[in-house]
């Protein structure tokens, strides 16, 4: 065993990756790097999809102001704060489920990726001990 520069002792690289051959570790290598764009990419689309929502949200709030400064009864005034409400939480609703739906099909694309980096790096031929 070696020790580490953190005092621990390490012993070697992990058995299954030194079992590897260089084509299995290059399709384990190239399966994360599609997975992490994969992930980028996601990220990307729910900051989109955000800010979208956000500036359609703010812009109702900025809306509702004005109706609120036209309102002529106390009567007319409850029956706009509650339709307003009423379509607040069903946007909000609906902007869960489609973030949820974004980070859903990215993370199945992610582990689709990894998986077939795996099956790749497994294949016969690919092991030490095949060659």
């Amino acid at each position: 065993m070696s020790s580490n520069k953190a005092g621990g002792t390490s012993s070697g690289p992990s058995p299954v990756f030194s079992s590897l051959s260089p084509t299995a570790f290059d399709s384990l290598l190239q399966a994360n790097a599609k997975a992490a764009e994969i992930w980028m990419q996601s990220w990307s689309r729910l900051a989109g999809e955000s800010v979208g929502f956000l500036s359609r949200r703010w812009k109702q709030d900025l809306d509702l102001m004005e109706k609120i400064r036209a309102c002529k009864t106390p009567l007319e005034l409850l029956q706009l704060q509650s339709d307003f409400m009423q379509r607040a939480l069903a946007d909000y609703m609906r902007e869960a489920g489609s973030l949820a739906k974004i980070e859903t099909d990215a993370s199945l694309s992610e582990i689709e990726a990894l998986d077939e980096g795996v099956r790749e790096a497994c294949e016969p031929g690919k092991t030490k001990a095949a060659e």
